[in-house]
């Protein structure tokens, strides 16, 4: 008191995974920032155990991440939706060029910023750009041995879970050629597709 508080951050991964009302309870109310301590509205509720009383202070920031293409994002209620502020975190491809393992972007002959904006082109085409494939699977690559590996063990599984094991749209996004080079020009172009046989 009568101090500069120093601020603490609380991250919540997954928020929207658990049941909000349930995890947050009682501080759904109290973490509004004018239901703060020391502000004009603020509350204090009695905890059950103890009889202390409890309210949230000002310094305590909540930070919550969420992936949007999890269909528990429609699940959470309004109430949670007014108490946060919501930041879109999109792809950023380039990072994979300044802060990657490979060597300006590119492995072997594969620009990895050209096949994450040209398969992300495709993804958005087909479902939404809630469903973008994020740069960081990227980020730790540096060979091809690792490229295949990523699209093995992460990407493929993904793409089978966003498309419902539908191996025609899948194969719309990688190709049968893996991708065709030269990437998109526009994101309206119709004809953005790899070549597949479905």
């Amino acid at each position: 008191k009568g101090q500069k508080a120093k601020p603490y951050v609380l991250i919540i991964d997954e928020i929207n995974i658990g049941n909000v009302s349930q995890i947050f309870g009682e501080l759904i109310t109290l973490i509004e920032e004018d239901k703060r301590l020391g502000r004009d509205e603020s509350l204090e509720v009695i905890l059950p155990y103890s009889g202390d009383k409890f309210g949230v202070p000002p310094n305590l920031h909540i930070i919550g991440t969420m992936n949007t293409a999890d269909r528990s994002v429609e699940a959470l209620d309004a109430a949670l939706r007014r108490r946060f502020s919501f930041e879109e975190l999109p792809p950023e491809p380039a990072l994979i060029k300044t802060k990657g393992k490979a060597k300006d972007g590119v492995v072997g002959e594969i620009n990895l910023l050209d096949l994450l904006t040209t398969i992300n082109a495709r993804v958005e085409k087909l479902l939404d750009k809630d469903h973008l494939i994020g740069h960081s699977y990227f980020m730790k690559v540096f060979d091809l041995k690792g490229l295949k590996a990523v699209f093995q063990n992460e990407i493929n599984p993904l793409l089978q879970e966003y498309f419902f094991g539908d191996f025609g749209k899948i194969g719309l996004v990688i190709g049968s050629g893996f991708f065709k080079d030269g990437g998109i020009q526009a994101k309206d172009n119709e004809n953005i597709f790899a070549e597949f046989g479905e």
